[in-house]
């Protein structure tokens, strides 16, 4: 029997103040807030009424709300105890870093700013902002300065112009995100951008600080429009066949492939050649849409709705692919569907008789199309999949 909810929540938060039963106490709170038997406000209300350590009760269950991803609450808490006093060191930066965690980095910089004791913590959270905060800026506002207004988007070969900024923004936060993820793995490296299209991600590479960035794909005239608007002295683009390049095998440190793998008849093929023209130990950037949100109850061997398409994976079949070739770092979702509102999960919950209105677990908060690892992720599914792979010479 569980006797946990025996206790009133009042309780609960009476015994953590006292350093109680702190495990037992906090499953059980927040147990209650997730089937909403208590909500953050009467939650709020309780600690300011009956607990004395005020703050560090706010901190103490904002930092196990995040580990146990329940992160609705996360926010409040902190916002609440500040509340008590606004130049706490440990809630301004708690604050700090789940900020940092949700991508608010600006946020994130203003209040880990006013910590008055600078200790080394504080400093070294103050200059990861910072940097987190130039390379964002970098990445992102810089390479939406370059625009190709002579292009018609045609809602395949994505190209950065006003017409996408007003009509298809979603589009493309989705794509400049993936690229942002590649800049982390690429300073000073040799990087292959296959297939490059209009070739805006080669540039991102390139200002993340690559040494020489290779951007290659098999329409000319975007490889055309790539030169003349992303051309500077450390890149270049080649036409190329990513099934069958003309680079000698260990040319590249890093290959980069976002949204190409499902264009090709054989997708394994591609993998295999990537490896070939990657250095032992070089970094694979992938990314698919995920078959079972983009195309449901389609198989791997029938077309997919998009016509350019020729086949897509689900997460399974895209994880064993790269496996034959590559050991997977790690996997991030894009832009993800919850389980609750999908015909198959609402059919079967029905036909088990399970309630309909359960909530599922809280996932991380997801802002303009950010990539959020697979491992952070339950109960939903993306609608694109992006893994860090690197080779391992032993699968060759």
């Amino acid at each position: 029997m569980d006797f946990t909810h025996q206790k009133t929540i009042s309780e609960q938060l009476l015994e953590l103040d006292k350093s109680m039963n702190i495990e037992d106490n906090l499953l059980g709170i927040m147990e209650r807030v997730q089937i909403n038997e208590c909500s953050i406000q009467q939650l709020l209300e309780i600690i300011s009424t009956v607990i004395i350590n005020k703050i560090d009760i706010l901190n103490f269950l904002s930092v196990n709300a995040f580990n146990r991803g329940v992160y609705d609450i996360i926010i409040p808490l902190l916002q609440n105890a500040l509340e008590y006093d606004p130049l706490h060191k440990d809630t301004l930066i708690n604050l700090s870093e789940v900020l940092m965690e949700f991508g608010e980095i600006e946020l994130a910089i203003k209040y880990i700013n006013q910590v008055t004791d600078k200790s080394q913590e504080v400093v070294e959270l103050v200059n990861k902002l910072t940097a987190l905060n130039k390379s964002e800026k970098t990445s992102t506002n810089d390479i939406l300065d370059y625009e190709q207004n002579d292009v018609l988007f045609t809602g395949e070969r994505l190209v950065i112009n006003q017409q996408v900024k007003e009509n298809y923004n979603d589009v493309m936060q989705e794509h400049i995100r993936r690229y942002e993820l590649a800049s982390k793995y690429v300073e000073g490296k040799l990087v292959l951008d296959a297939a490059c299209g209009a070739g805006y991600g080669t540039k991102m590479l390139q200002k993340a600080g690559a040494a020489y960035v290779i951007g290659v794909d098999v329409d000319k005239e975007s490889l055309e429009l790539a030169q003349k608007v992303y051309s500077d002295y450390n890149t270049s683009f080649i036409y190329g066949d990513v099934n069958k390049l003309i680079f000698e095998n260990e040319s590249f440190d890093v290959v980069v492939s976002f949204e190409t793998i499902e264009h090709i008849e054989i997708g394994a093929n591609w993998i295999k050649e990537s490896a070939r023209v990657l250095k032992d130990g070089g970094m694979f950037i992938v990314s698919t849409p995920n078959r079972k949100i983009t195309n449901p109850g389609s198989y791997f061997v029938e077309q997919p709705m998009n016509f350019h398409h020729r086949f897509e994976y689900g997460v399974g079949e895209f994880v064993g692919e790269l496996l034959k070739e590559y050991n997977i770092l790690e996997l991030y979702g894009q832009t993800f569907l919850d389980d609750k509102i999908t015909y198959y999960s609402t059919v079967m919950r029905e036909v088990r008789h399970l309630d309909r209105n359960a909530l599922p677990y809280q996932n991380p908060v997801q802002k303009d199309h950010m990539l959020v690892s697979l491992g952070d992720i339950k109960d939903a599914e993306p609608m694109y999949v992006v893994a860090v792979c690197e080779k391992n010479s032993k699968k060759l």
